[in-house]
């Protein structure tokens, strides 16, 4: 063969191998992904909100190094009127505090707002009042593909709805949550998840998903916090629970999940049954009502990539000889942090037991295999 023929044909080859691995990576799907995740409002210790405003990029800093030395790996950071960032600050300073952020390591493409879509059809004016398009416009700008909405003033249930009633509630929750899915479109996809708890109509999943139907998924959705759902259906002693049955039905929608346990208790005297939240422990299953192995693997079956988000809401022992529920948003200048109740130490080993606990149960349920990844 020619020198001059065999360059070619080599040429050819060579090309041909790199439209082949081109054509690869567009057709193998990415490994699924586990990702430890923290809500900021458990890290608003490290600083004054008055500070986070005045000096994001180092407020970022202290963000993403409290947040990695607690064994996280992603940080779901608050964009709301208690939060770090004040949504009429929005576009001065959260791109400088993701930049802070993403320098330690730190990964950051989730924020947590309170937008809350109303049942009113008719009603627009939420868009505005909530900040809607310059909250998410700076957001998708600057690197952010998921928000969590609905933590406050969502719509639910009155007492005296019944029926009819209701769905026609769930309509108008609909045409709002359309809405919704035009402004993310608008700002390059991004995806907004619905968060479940108590006063929300979404609380056991079912009813959100009607209010979202025919809605794409990748751009309203469901975050699943199963601290929250079980509660209003506390798992039996045997066979299947609710929110099993909630995951695996309604998977394709569930682009987030919130993590915390479930400890019941019953009153000798009245016989009624009420619950609160429970500390993990790493060494065993968890000690409370979720199973732990069913939830990791029903994920890790149903094909769920994202984030275990952490969500403290349960009490933990003080320093000072009581006890203090870490369910609040506690700034560096907060009455827990002056008084000695609280310090930054407490908090990161809480927090670190909670990431322990994450990946243990995991693993046990074989995400970290096949490919799969644990962050």
């Amino acid at each position: 063969m020619e020198r001059r023929n065999f360059l070619s044909g080599a040429a050819v080859m060579a090309a041909g191998l790199a439209l082949a691995k081109e054509a690869a990576a567009q057709t193998t799907p990415e490994p699924q992904k586990l990702v430890t995740q923290l809500w900021s409002r458990h890290l608003q210790w490290v600083s004054t909100q008055a500070y986070a405003q005045s000096n994001p990029e180092s407020t970022g800093v202290l963000i993403g190094n409290a947040l990695l030395q607690a064994g996280y790996a992603a940080v779901d950071l608050t964009v709301r009127a208690d939060g770090h960032v004040l949504p009429q600050n929005v576009a001065t300073v959260l791109p400088l505090m993701l930049q802070g952020i993403r320098s330690t390591g730190a990964i950051c493409d989730h924020i947590g707002v309170n937008i809350a879509p109303p049942a009113d059809p008719n009603n627009t004016k939420w868009i505005a009042d909530q900040f809607v398009h310059e909250i998410l416009s700076v957001a998708a700008a600057n690197g952010i593909k998921k928000y969590r909405f609905n933590n406050s003033g969502a719509a639910s249930f009155a007492p005296n709805t019944y029926g009819d009633t209701m769905t026609a509630l769930l309509d108008g929750v609909r045409v709002n949550h359309q809405r919704l899915a035009q402004i993310n479109a608008q700002y390059g996809g991004l995806c907004g998840v619905a968060h479940t708890h108590g006063s929300n109509i979404g609380t056991t999943v079912y009813d959100y998903e009607y209010s979202m139907r025919d809605i794409d998924p990748n751009l309203v959705a469901i975050n699943l916090a199963i601290g929250h759902t079980a509660t209003a259906a506390p798992p039996p002693s045997s066979g299947t629970a609710l929110w099993q049955l909630e995951l695996r039905r309604h998977m394709p929608r569930i682009k987030c999940t919130a993590v915390e346990d479930l400890r019941v208790a019953v009153n000798t005297s009245t016989g009624a049954v009420s619950t609160s939240r429970i500390e993990p422990n790493p060494a065993t299953a968890g000690g409370g009502l979720i199973n732990w192995t069913s939830f990791y693997q029903l994920l890790l079956n149903g094909g769920y990539s994202g984030a275990a988000e952490s969500q403290i809401e349960y009490t933990i022992p003080d320093a000072i000889g009581g006890s203090i529920s870490l369910n609040s948003a506690f700034f560096a200048d907060n009455a827990a942090f002056n008084s000695g109740r609280l310090t930054p130490a407490m908090m990161i080993a809480t927090l670190k037991n909670s990431s322990d606990f994450i990946r243990a149960r995991a693993a046990a349920a074989g995400w970290g295999q096949n490919g799969t990844q644990v962050l």
